[in-house]
């Protein structure tokens, strides 16, 4: 849906408002019935009030329902400019600038995203604390909403550090498949596990049974060899679109030591 000229010129009235862009799905043109529409803002440094006040503004304008906006102010982006943020880089790969006051370079000296190995130790970290909080409450919703967002980010990332960034629900893991030429945690497990993120965060109806014991295993064993693999490709890297023999023998060089239980 095309935004009209009249919105976009009640946009440059809003004050303290400096850009808006349509980034994710929407952006990307291949949204389906669990999409929402992701919206960044970026205003002034300005109070809370305020910007509560431009965000109901905003929604009331855009021509979009199930909105969800990311805003910040000038002085936090300023700073993500600085550090490379890999959220920025997905607003200049794939984001649809709606307006900006006074044609201003939103990605002017956006540095390089290099922190690829605090962002695996932040997963790493994550998929520790939710392997213990599945021995200690059993299979349950919230942690397995959990293992998607790991599994989601840690492709995005390797993707991202392959030289080849994406930014999709689906399509992160389909392009690191495409890339490497297989990964242990299957796609049936996959999509499994993001319909348990989408009931979760957005309320969607899938009619979902818990994984059996057995399977949840299997789960987690699988996520950490597809940590192990993203590991080795984020600390040795591979040159874009090279093969990468190094995980042609998986089976053995990524064999667990041990398996989890729960």
């Amino acid at each position: 849906m095309k935004i009209k000229e009249s919105s976009l010129s009640s946009f440059e009235i809003i004050e303290d408002l400096l850009s808006i862009v349509l980034f994710g799905s929407k952006a990307r043109e291949d949204e389906d019935d669990f999409s929402d529409v992701d919206i960044f803002l970026l205003v002034e440094d300005i109070p809370q009030d305020r910007i509560s006040e431009i965000i109901d503004i905003i929604k009331t304008r855009l021509p979009y329902n199930n909105i969800g906006i990311s805003l910040y102010t000038l002085s936090s982006y300023k700073q993500l400019l600085r550090e490379g943020s890999i959220f920025i880089w997905h607003l200049k790969l794939e984001g649809l600038i709606i307006y900006n006051k006074t044609n201003m370079d939103l990605f002017n000296k956006l540095a390089p995203f290099n922190k690829f190995n605090e962002n695996y130790l932040l997963y790493k970290k994550l998929f520790i604390n939710t392997k213990s909080s599945l021995q200690e409450n059993g299979i349950n919703e919230y942690d397995l909403s959990h293992l998607f967002f790991l599994c989601r980010n840690i492709c995005l990332l390797t993707c991202f550090k392959l030289k080849n960034p994406t930014f999709g629900r689906m399509s992160v893991y389909e392009k690191l498949v495409e890339m490497v030429g297989f990964l242990p945690l299957s796609q049936e497990n996959y999509i499994f596990l993001s319909k348990w993120r989408l009931n979760f965060t957005r309320a969607s109806c899938f009619k979902l049974d818990f994984p059996t014991e057995s399977k949840m295993l299997k789960i987690l064993n699988d996520i950490e060899d597809l940590l192990s693999i993203c590991k080795e490709i984020i600390e040795n890297g591979v040159k874009f679109n090279e093969k990468i023999k190094e995980f042609e023998d998986v089976p053995k060089k990524f064999k667990r030591k041990q398996s989890y239980s729960i």
